[in-house]
Protein backbone atom coordinates (compact mmCIF):
# COMPACT_ATOMS: atom_id res chain seq x y z
CA UNK A 1 0.00 0.00 0.00
CA UNK A 2 3.05 2.22 0.83
CA UNK A 3 4.48 1.70 -2.42
CA UNK A 4 1.20 2.33 -4.26
CA UNK A 5 0.53 5.33 -2.46
CA UNK A 6 4.39 6.42 -3.19
CA UNK A 7 3.73 5.56 -6.97
CA UNK A 8 0.51 7.96 -7.11
CA UNK A 9 1.88 10.60 -5.04
CA UNK A 10 4.48 10.55 -7.80
CA UNK A 11 2.16 10.45 -10.17
CA UNK A 12 -0.19 13.99 -9.22
CA UNK A 13 3.51 15.52 -9.32
CA UNK A 14 4.12 14.59 -12.56
CA UNK A 15 0.87 15.66 -13.56
CA UNK A 16 0.95 18.95 -11.78
CA UNK A 17 3.87 19.87 -13.19
CA UNK A 18 3.04 18.82 -16.93
CA UNK A 19 0.48 21.12 -16.62
CA UNK A 20 2.86 23.60 -15.03
CA UNK A 21 5.04 23.18 -18.26
CA UNK A 22 1.86 23.50 -20.78
CA UNK A 23 0.66 26.55 -18.79
CA UNK A 24 3.90 27.96 -18.75
CA UNK A 25 4.24 26.99 -22.73
CA UNK A 26 1.02 28.67 -23.77
CA UNK A 27 1.41 31.84 -22.00
CA UNK A 28 5.08 32.22 -23.53
CA UNK A 29 3.38 31.44 -26.76
CA UNK A 30 0.72 34.46 -26.06
CA UNK A 31 3.08 36.87 -25.35
CA UNK A 32 5.00 36.13 -28.43
CA UNK A 33 2.06 36.11 -30.98
CA UNK A 34 0.00 39.20 -29.43
CA UNK A 35 3.13 41.26 -28.07
CA UNK A 36 5.61 40.78 -30.28
CA UNK A 37 8.54 43.58 -29.99
CA UNK A 38 9.07 46.09 -32.26
CA UNK A 39 12.18 45.88 -35.25
CA UNK A 40 14.97 48.07 -34.03
CA UNK A 41 15.22 50.93 -35.63
CA UNK A 42 18.48 50.19 -37.44
CA UNK A 43 18.98 53.75 -39.44
CA UNK A 44 22.35 55.59 -40.19
CA UNK A 45 23.15 59.07 -38.01
CA UNK A 46 20.69 61.34 -40.08
CA UNK A 47 22.40 63.32 -42.82
CA UNK A 48 19.76 66.23 -42.43
CA UNK A 49 16.27 67.03 -40.67
CA UNK A 50 14.85 66.05 -43.81
CA UNK A 51 16.43 62.79 -44.01
CA UNK A 52 15.66 62.30 -40.24
CA UNK A 53 11.68 63.20 -40.79
CA UNK A 54 11.87 60.01 -43.60
CA UNK A 55 13.42 57.75 -41.37
CA UNK A 56 10.64 58.46 -38.78
CA UNK A 57 8.62 57.88 -41.67
CA UNK A 58 9.77 54.80 -42.68
CA UNK A 59 9.71 53.51 -39.15
CA UNK A 60 6.70 54.24 -38.19
CA UNK A 61 5.31 52.29 -41.58
CA UNK A 62 6.99 49.38 -39.67
CA UNK A 63 4.84 49.72 -36.48
CA UNK A 64 2.05 50.08 -38.23
CA UNK A 65 2.50 46.40 -40.21
CA UNK A 66 2.01 45.29 -36.69
CA UNK A 67 -0.72 46.37 -35.66
CA UNK A 68 -3.69 44.17 -36.59
CA UNK A 69 -6.78 46.51 -36.49
CA UNK A 70 -6.29 47.79 -39.67
CA UNK A 71 -9.01 46.72 -42.37
CA UNK A 72 -7.47 46.18 -45.68
CA UNK A 73 -9.23 49.20 -47.01
CA UNK A 74 -7.87 51.58 -44.24
CA UNK A 75 -4.23 50.01 -44.13
CA UNK A 76 -3.81 50.77 -48.04
CA UNK A 77 -5.48 54.28 -47.56
CA UNK A 78 -2.60 54.81 -44.52
CA UNK A 79 0.17 53.68 -46.84
CA UNK A 80 -1.01 56.12 -49.91
CA UNK A 81 -0.57 58.58 -46.98
CA UNK A 82 2.80 57.72 -45.98
CA UNK A 83 3.73 57.34 -49.47
CA UNK A 84 3.30 60.95 -49.91
CA UNK A 85 4.37 61.83 -46.59
CA UNK A 86 7.82 60.83 -47.53
CA UNK A 87 7.59 62.00 -50.78
CA UNK A 88 7.88 65.58 -49.28
CA UNK A 89 10.64 67.96 -50.03
CA UNK A 90 10.78 69.71 -46.85
CA UNK A 91 10.55 69.74 -43.18
CA UNK A 92 7.42 69.75 -41.50
CA UNK A 93 7.51 71.08 -37.86
CA UNK A 94 6.55 69.07 -35.13
CA UNK A 95 2.97 69.84 -34.45
CA UNK A 96 2.21 69.14 -37.74
CA UNK A 97 4.05 66.00 -38.12
CA UNK A 98 2.88 64.59 -34.93
CA UNK A 99 -1.06 65.59 -36.39
CA UNK A 100 0.07 64.11 -39.88
CA UNK A 101 0.61 60.75 -37.77
CA UNK A 102 -2.00 60.80 -35.60
CA UNK A 103 -4.40 61.24 -38.34
CA UNK A 104 -2.61 58.24 -40.56
CA UNK A 105 -2.93 56.11 -36.93
CA UNK A 106 -6.49 57.14 -36.40
CA UNK A 107 -7.40 55.14 -39.67
CA UNK A 108 -7.26 52.24 -37.85
CA UNK A 109 -11.15 53.38 -35.99
CA UNK A 110 -9.68 51.32 -32.92
CA UNK A 111 -9.75 52.99 -29.64
CA UNK A 112 -6.78 51.48 -28.58
CA UNK A 113 -4.17 52.55 -31.34
CA UNK A 114 -2.69 56.05 -30.99
CA UNK A 115 0.44 57.79 -31.27
CA UNK A 116 1.40 59.94 -27.81
CA UNK A 117 4.30 62.13 -26.95
CA UNK A 118 7.46 60.20 -25.43
CA UNK A 119 7.43 60.71 -21.55
CA UNK A 120 9.88 62.71 -21.67
CA UNK A 121 8.97 65.10 -24.17
CA UNK A 122 7.06 68.50 -22.68
CA UNK A 123 4.30 69.91 -24.49
CA UNK A 124 3.06 72.89 -24.92
CA UNK A 125 -0.36 73.55 -23.43
CA UNK A 126 -2.87 76.21 -22.13
CA UNK A 127 -3.37 77.22 -18.85
CA UNK A 128 -6.98 75.78 -18.66
CA UNK A 129 -8.57 72.07 -18.58
CA UNK A 130 -12.03 71.39 -19.96
CA UNK A 131 -14.63 68.61 -19.96
CA UNK A 132 -17.46 67.45 -21.68
CA UNK A 133 -21.09 67.64 -21.05
CA UNK A 134 -24.14 66.73 -23.04
CA UNK A 135 -24.85 70.99 -23.24
CA UNK A 136 -21.23 71.48 -24.15
CA UNK A 137 -17.52 71.95 -22.85
CA UNK A 138 -17.04 73.84 -19.68
CA UNK A 139 -13.62 75.37 -18.25
CA UNK A 140 -13.23 73.13 -15.21
CA UNK A 141 -9.52 74.68 -14.21
CA UNK A 142 -7.71 77.86 -14.74
CA UNK A 143 -4.50 79.22 -13.57
CA UNK A 144 -5.13 82.34 -11.42
CA UNK A 145 -4.81 84.96 -14.15
CA UNK A 146 -7.93 83.38 -15.83
CA UNK A 147 -9.81 82.32 -13.34
CA UNK A 148 -12.40 84.29 -14.04
CA UNK A 149 -12.86 81.88 -17.37
CA UNK A 150 -14.04 79.09 -14.64
CA UNK A 151 -17.44 77.24 -15.22
CA UNK A 152 -17.17 79.33 -18.80
CA UNK A 153 -18.50 77.21 -22.03
CA UNK A 154 -16.26 77.06 -24.67
CA UNK A 155 -17.74 78.56 -27.69
CA UNK A 156 -14.84 79.05 -30.56
CA UNK A 157 -11.03 79.20 -30.68
CA UNK A 158 -9.42 81.72 -33.01
CA UNK A 159 -12.55 82.16 -34.44
CA UNK A 160 -13.18 78.83 -35.34
CA UNK A 161 -16.63 77.58 -33.55
CA UNK A 162 -16.12 74.90 -31.14
CA UNK A 163 -17.70 72.25 -33.42
CA UNK A 164 -15.21 72.72 -35.98
CA UNK A 165 -12.52 72.47 -33.85
CA UNK A 166 -13.77 69.46 -32.23
CA UNK A 167 -14.32 67.66 -35.51
CA UNK A 168 -10.79 67.98 -36.67
CA UNK A 169 -9.49 67.04 -33.21
CA UNK A 170 -11.45 63.71 -33.34
CA UNK A 171 -9.66 62.86 -36.81
CA UNK A 172 -6.68 62.05 -33.97
CA UNK A 173 -7.91 59.14 -32.36
CA UNK A 174 -9.67 56.10 -33.97
CA UNK A 175 -12.68 54.40 -32.35
CA UNK A 176 -16.31 55.09 -31.49
CA UNK A 177 -17.67 59.04 -31.86
CA UNK A 178 -18.01 59.25 -28.27
CA UNK A 179 -14.45 57.77 -27.51
CA UNK A 180 -13.29 60.14 -30.19
CA UNK A 181 -14.95 63.01 -28.68
CA UNK A 182 -13.42 62.30 -25.26
CA UNK A 183 -10.04 62.45 -26.88
CA UNK A 184 -10.52 65.35 -28.55
CA UNK A 185 -11.97 67.38 -24.67
CA UNK A 186 -8.12 65.82 -23.81
CA UNK A 187 -6.46 67.42 -27.04
CA UNK A 188 -8.38 71.39 -26.40
CA UNK A 189 -5.56 72.82 -24.42
CA UNK A 190 -2.73 70.99 -26.39
CA UNK A 191 -1.26 74.09 -28.12
CA UNK A 192 0.90 71.73 -30.51
CA UNK A 193 -2.41 70.06 -31.72
CA UNK A 194 -3.95 73.10 -32.09
CA UNK A 195 -1.49 74.87 -34.31
CA UNK A 196 -1.01 71.32 -36.19
CA UNK A 197 -4.59 70.46 -36.88
CA UNK A 198 -4.96 73.89 -38.29
CA UNK A 199 -7.08 75.86 -35.43
CA UNK A 200 -4.45 78.04 -33.92
CA UNK A 201 -2.43 80.24 -36.21
CA UNK A 202 0.92 80.30 -34.05
CA UNK A 203 2.13 77.62 -31.27
CA UNK A 204 2.79 80.59 -28.93
CA UNK A 205 -1.17 81.03 -27.79
CA UNK A 206 -4.88 80.95 -28.81
CA UNK A 207 -7.60 83.30 -28.40
CA UNK A 208 -10.77 81.50 -26.37
CA UNK A 209 -14.20 82.58 -26.95
CA UNK A 210 -16.43 81.72 -24.58
CA UNK A 211 -20.17 82.04 -22.73
CA UNK A 212 -19.53 82.64 -19.18
CA UNK A 213 -21.63 81.76 -16.36
CA UNK A 214 -23.65 84.71 -16.80
CA UNK A 215 -24.38 84.57 -19.75
CA UNK A 216 -21.58 87.39 -21.13
CA UNK A 217 -19.15 86.46 -24.51
CA UNK A 218 -15.96 87.01 -23.25
CA UNK A 219 -13.03 85.97 -25.80
CA UNK A 220 -9.22 85.56 -23.80
CA UNK A 221 -5.66 85.10 -25.09
CA UNK A 222 -4.51 82.44 -23.68
CA UNK A 223 -0.94 81.96 -24.03
CA UNK A 224 1.15 78.45 -24.01
CA UNK A 225 3.49 77.36 -21.68
CA UNK A 226 5.77 74.43 -21.05
CA UNK A 227 4.49 71.67 -19.09
CA UNK A 228 6.78 71.13 -15.75
CA UNK A 229 8.16 67.88 -15.39
CA UNK A 230 6.26 67.63 -11.78
CA UNK A 231 2.95 68.34 -13.06
CA UNK A 232 0.62 65.50 -13.17
CA UNK A 233 -0.84 63.83 -17.03
CA UNK A 234 -4.25 62.68 -16.16
CA UNK A 235 -7.12 61.78 -18.16
CA UNK A 236 -9.87 64.19 -18.77
CA UNK A 237 -12.08 62.56 -16.43
CA UNK A 238 -10.58 63.47 -13.10
CA UNK A 239 -11.98 67.10 -14.08
CA UNK A 240 -15.18 66.12 -12.81
CA UNK A 241 -14.31 66.70 -9.27
CA UNK A 242 -13.42 69.88 -7.98
CA UNK A 243 -11.43 68.37 -5.32
CA UNK A 244 -7.07 69.17 -4.98
CA UNK A 245 -4.87 67.11 -7.39
CA UNK A 246 -2.05 66.48 -5.71
CA UNK A 247 1.28 67.36 -7.83
CA UNK A 248 -0.94 70.52 -9.49
CA UNK A 249 0.43 73.69 -9.05
CA UNK A 250 -1.09 76.24 -6.01
CA UNK A 251 -1.70 79.10 -9.06
CA UNK A 252 -4.51 76.34 -10.78
CA UNK A 253 -8.23 76.83 -9.28
CA UNK A 254 -10.75 74.82 -10.01
CA UNK A 255 -14.71 75.59 -10.71
CA UNK A 256 -16.81 74.93 -7.67
CA UNK A 257 -20.21 73.49 -8.24
CA UNK A 258 -23.06 75.11 -6.08
CA UNK A 259 -23.88 72.27 -4.25
CA UNK A 260 -21.68 69.50 -2.59
CA UNK A 261 -20.61 66.81 -4.99
CA UNK A 262 -22.77 63.21 -4.71
CA UNK A 263 -20.55 60.08 -3.56
CA UNK A 264 -19.30 59.60 -7.32
CA UNK A 265 -17.55 62.34 -7.77
CA UNK A 266 -15.78 62.60 -4.45
CA UNK A 267 -12.46 61.12 -2.99
CA UNK A 268 -11.99 60.73 -6.79
CA UNK A 269 -8.10 59.70 -6.74
CA UNK A 270 -9.27 56.94 -4.77
CA UNK A 271 -9.41 53.73 -7.44
CA UNK A 272 -11.89 51.78 -5.42
CA UNK A 273 -14.49 52.02 -3.17
CA UNK A 274 -17.89 49.93 -1.71
CA UNK A 275 -20.39 51.30 0.59
CA UNK A 276 -24.16 50.71 1.54
CA UNK A 277 -25.96 53.73 0.74
CA UNK A 278 -27.41 55.56 3.37
CA UNK A 279 -30.72 54.72 4.40
CA UNK A 280 -31.36 51.34 1.57
CA UNK A 281 -30.04 48.12 1.54
CA UNK A 282 -28.08 48.64 -1.80
CA UNK A 283 -24.50 48.68 -1.95
CA UNK A 284 -22.77 51.37 -4.21
CA UNK A 285 -19.18 49.83 -5.53
CA UNK A 286 -17.13 51.82 -7.86
CA UNK A 287 -14.33 50.71 -9.46
CA UNK A 288 -11.83 53.23 -11.61
CA UNK A 289 -9.75 51.04 -12.77
CA UNK A 290 -8.60 47.56 -13.62
CA UNK A 291 -5.41 47.51 -12.28
CA UNK A 292 -3.09 48.80 -9.00
CA UNK A 293 -3.39 51.96 -8.37
CA UNK A 294 -0.49 53.29 -6.11
CA UNK A 295 -1.14 51.58 -2.89
CA UNK A 296 -4.56 50.59 -3.84
CA UNK A 297 -4.76 46.52 -4.90
CA UNK A 298 -7.41 45.83 -7.04
CA UNK A 299 -7.41 42.08 -6.14
CA UNK A 300 -7.57 42.98 -2.15
CA UNK A 301 -10.60 45.62 -2.46
CA UNK A 302 -12.79 43.15 -4.83
CA UNK A 303 -11.76 40.16 -1.96
CA UNK A 304 -12.73 41.96 1.07
CA UNK A 305 -15.83 43.50 -1.02
CA UNK A 306 -16.84 39.81 -1.78
CA UNK A 307 -16.68 38.71 2.49
CA UNK A 308 -18.54 41.31 3.45
CA UNK A 309 -21.17 41.24 1.13
CA UNK A 310 -21.38 37.13 2.39
CA UNK A 311 -21.31 38.69 4.90
CA UNK A 312 -23.99 40.99 4.97
CA UNK A 313 -25.79 40.42 2.00
CA UNK A 314 -27.75 43.89 0.30
CA UNK A 315 -30.53 43.32 -1.65
CA UNK A 316 -29.17 45.25 -4.53
CA UNK A 317 -25.58 46.39 -5.91
CA UNK A 318 -25.08 49.75 -7.88
CA UNK A 319 -21.71 49.18 -10.02
CA UNK A 320 -20.20 51.90 -10.96
CA UNK A 321 -17.69 51.63 -14.10
CA UNK A 322 -18.24 54.97 -15.97
CA UNK A 323 -14.47 55.95 -15.57
CA UNK A 324 -12.81 52.80 -15.63
CA UNK A 325 -11.31 53.11 -18.48
CA UNK A 326 -8.86 49.47 -18.76
CA UNK A 327 -6.25 47.58 -17.27
CA UNK A 328 -6.17 43.61 -17.12
CA UNK A 329 -9.86 42.22 -16.93
CA UNK A 330 -8.38 38.80 -15.02
CA UNK A 331 -8.26 41.33 -12.12
CA UNK A 332 -12.33 41.24 -12.31
CA UNK A 333 -13.59 38.42 -14.02
CA UNK A 334 -14.14 36.30 -11.30
CA UNK A 335 -15.37 39.07 -8.71
CA UNK A 336 -18.02 40.08 -12.18
CA UNK A 337 -18.87 36.68 -12.37
CA UNK A 338 -19.98 35.51 -8.50
CA UNK A 339 -21.59 39.15 -8.12
CA UNK A 340 -24.91 38.30 -8.84
CA UNK A 341 -24.91 34.95 -6.34
CA UNK A 342 -23.91 37.74 -3.79
CA UNK A 343 -27.52 39.12 -3.92
CA UNK A 344 -30.59 37.51 -3.31
CA UNK A 345 -32.57 36.18 -6.37
CA UNK A 346 -34.88 38.78 -6.57
CA UNK A 347 -32.10 41.19 -6.40
CA UNK A 348 -30.72 43.39 -9.28
CA UNK A 349 -26.99 44.64 -10.62
CA UNK A 350 -27.10 48.49 -11.79
CA UNK A 351 -23.92 48.81 -14.03
CA UNK A 352 -23.09 52.58 -14.68
CA UNK A 353 -21.38 53.15 -18.02
CA UNK A 354 -20.06 56.25 -20.25
CA UNK A 355 -17.68 57.13 -22.90
CA UNK A 356 -15.02 56.19 -20.24
CA UNK A 357 -16.06 52.84 -19.55
CA UNK A 358 -12.85 51.68 -21.81
CA UNK A 359 -11.18 48.20 -22.57
CA UNK A 360 -11.16 45.79 -19.39
CA UNK A 361 -14.38 48.31 -18.24
CA UNK A 362 -16.34 46.83 -21.15
CA UNK A 363 -14.67 43.65 -20.72
CA UNK A 364 -16.20 43.77 -16.75
CA UNK A 365 -19.40 45.17 -17.86
CA UNK A 366 -19.89 42.51 -20.26
CA UNK A 367 -19.12 39.56 -17.22
CA UNK A 368 -20.89 40.97 -14.72
CA UNK A 369 -24.20 41.24 -17.77
CA UNK A 370 -23.48 37.72 -18.84
CA UNK A 371 -23.81 36.63 -15.29
CA UNK A 372 -26.49 38.38 -14.26
CA UNK A 373 -28.95 36.54 -17.07
CA UNK A 374 -31.25 39.05 -16.85
CA UNK A 375 -30.93 40.76 -13.75
CA UNK A 376 -28.58 43.55 -14.65
CA UNK A 377 -29.68 47.22 -15.85
CA UNK A 378 -27.46 49.22 -17.73
CA UNK A 379 -27.68 53.30 -17.51
CA UNK A 380 -26.02 56.32 -18.34
CA UNK A 381 -24.59 56.55 -21.42
CA UNK A 382 -22.82 54.09 -23.83
CA UNK A 383 -19.12 52.56 -23.28
CA UNK A 384 -16.31 53.87 -25.18
CA UNK A 385 -15.36 51.43 -27.78
CA UNK A 386 -17.34 48.59 -29.63
CA UNK A 387 -18.00 45.28 -28.63
CA UNK A 388 -15.34 43.82 -31.35
CA UNK A 389 -12.00 45.55 -30.60
CA UNK A 390 -8.15 45.11 -30.92
CA UNK A 391 -5.53 46.26 -28.19
CA UNK A 392 -2.73 44.14 -26.50
CA UNK A 393 0.42 44.52 -28.77
CA UNK A 394 2.82 46.29 -27.89
CA UNK A 395 4.72 50.53 -27.89
CA UNK A 396 7.88 51.69 -29.78
CA UNK A 397 8.83 55.18 -30.39
CA UNK A 398 10.53 57.07 -32.72
CA UNK A 399 14.28 57.22 -33.75
CA UNK A 400 14.34 60.58 -34.20
CA UNK A 401 11.52 62.84 -33.02
CA UNK A 402 9.85 62.21 -29.45
CA UNK A 403 6.98 60.51 -30.64
CA UNK A 404 5.29 57.11 -29.68
CA UNK A 405 3.13 54.23 -31.35
CA UNK A 406 0.83 51.42 -29.55
CA UNK A 407 0.09 48.97 -32.02
CA UNK A 408 -2.44 46.68 -31.26
CA UNK A 409 -2.79 42.40 -32.49
CA UNK A 410 -5.42 40.71 -30.44
CA UNK A 411 -8.77 40.95 -31.20
CA UNK A 412 -11.59 40.82 -28.35
CA UNK A 413 -14.97 40.01 -29.19
CA UNK A 414 -17.74 39.99 -26.78
CA UNK A 415 -20.42 39.51 -29.30
CA UNK A 416 -19.57 36.58 -31.46
CA UNK A 417 -17.38 33.32 -31.44
CA UNK A 418 -14.00 34.53 -32.40
CA UNK A 419 -12.32 31.68 -34.33
CA UNK A 420 -9.36 33.54 -35.77
CA UNK A 421 -6.65 31.64 -33.96
CA UNK A 422 -4.15 34.49 -35.90
CA UNK A 423 -5.97 37.57 -34.62
CA UNK A 424 -8.40 36.43 -31.63
CA UNK A 425 -6.18 36.82 -28.29
CA UNK A 426 -6.21 33.09 -27.16
CA UNK A 427 -6.72 34.50 -23.64
CA UNK A 428 -10.60 35.08 -24.44
CA UNK A 429 -11.05 30.93 -25.45
CA UNK A 430 -10.52 30.57 -21.31
CA UNK A 431 -13.44 32.83 -20.53
CA UNK A 432 -16.86 31.34 -21.35
CA UNK A 433 -19.31 34.90 -21.86
CA UNK A 434 -20.90 36.56 -24.79
CA UNK A 435 -23.44 39.82 -24.84
CA UNK A 436 -25.95 40.89 -27.62
CA UNK A 437 -25.38 44.20 -26.57
CA UNK A 438 -24.08 46.87 -23.76
CA UNK A 439 -26.36 49.85 -24.56
CA UNK A 440 -27.45 51.22 -21.60
CA UNK A 441 -31.31 50.12 -20.74
CA UNK A 442 -31.63 53.71 -20.01
CA UNK A 443 -29.48 56.51 -21.80
CA UNK A 444 -29.08 58.96 -19.32
CA UNK A 445 -26.79 62.14 -20.08
CA UNK A 446 -24.99 64.40 -17.35
CA UNK A 447 -24.84 68.10 -17.90
CA UNK A 448 -23.00 70.72 -16.54
CA UNK A 449 -26.13 72.10 -15.32
CA UNK A 450 -26.67 68.85 -12.90
CA UNK A 451 -23.30 69.00 -12.05
CA UNK A 452 -23.29 72.23 -10.65
CA UNK A 453 -25.94 71.88 -8.84
CA UNK A 454 -24.17 68.52 -7.32
CA UNK A 455 -26.68 66.10 -8.99
CA UNK A 456 -25.96 63.08 -10.46
CA UNK A 457 -28.93 62.10 -12.30
CA UNK A 458 -27.60 58.44 -13.30
CA UNK A 459 -26.65 57.70 -10.19
CA UNK A 460 -29.92 59.04 -8.65
CA UNK A 461 -31.88 56.90 -11.10
CA UNK A 462 -29.68 53.37 -10.22
CA UNK A 463 -31.27 54.38 -6.48
CA UNK A 464 -34.16 55.20 -7.25
CA UNK A 465 -34.98 51.87 -9.48
CA UNK A 466 -32.99 49.67 -6.75
CA UNK A 467 -35.47 51.04 -3.80
CA UNK A 468 -38.56 50.64 -5.99
CA UNK A 469 -37.46 46.73 -6.62
CA UNK A 470 -37.11 46.56 -3.18
CA UNK A 471 -39.63 44.37 -0.49
CA UNK A 472 -40.86 46.75 1.65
Amino acid sequence: MKLLAKRISVLAIGLVLLVAIVAAGFLAAMRHHFHPSAPQPHFPPAASTLDAQRQDIRYFRQLLTLDRSFAPTDRAEANQRLDVLEALGTVLDRPHFRVALMQIDALADNGHSRVENEPRAAPLELPVRVAAFSDGLYIMRATEINVDLLGSRVMAIDGQPIDAVMTKLEQLRGGTPTWRRLHASQYLPLQDLLYGAGIASDMQHSNWTVETPIGASNTRRLDAYEAPAGEPAVFVKRWLSSERLSGMAAPWRAFEPDQPLPISWTDFDDAFRSLRLPGTCTQYIQLKTNADEGSQSITKFLAGVESHLRQDQPCNVILDLRYDDGGDYMNTYRFARDLPKLIPPAGRIFVLTGPATFSAGISTTAFVKHAGNGRVVILGEPVGDRLQFFSEGGWACLPNDALCVAYETGKHDYQHACTDWDVCFWLNYLFQFRVNSLDPDEVIPLSFKDWREGVDPVLNRAIALAQASTPG
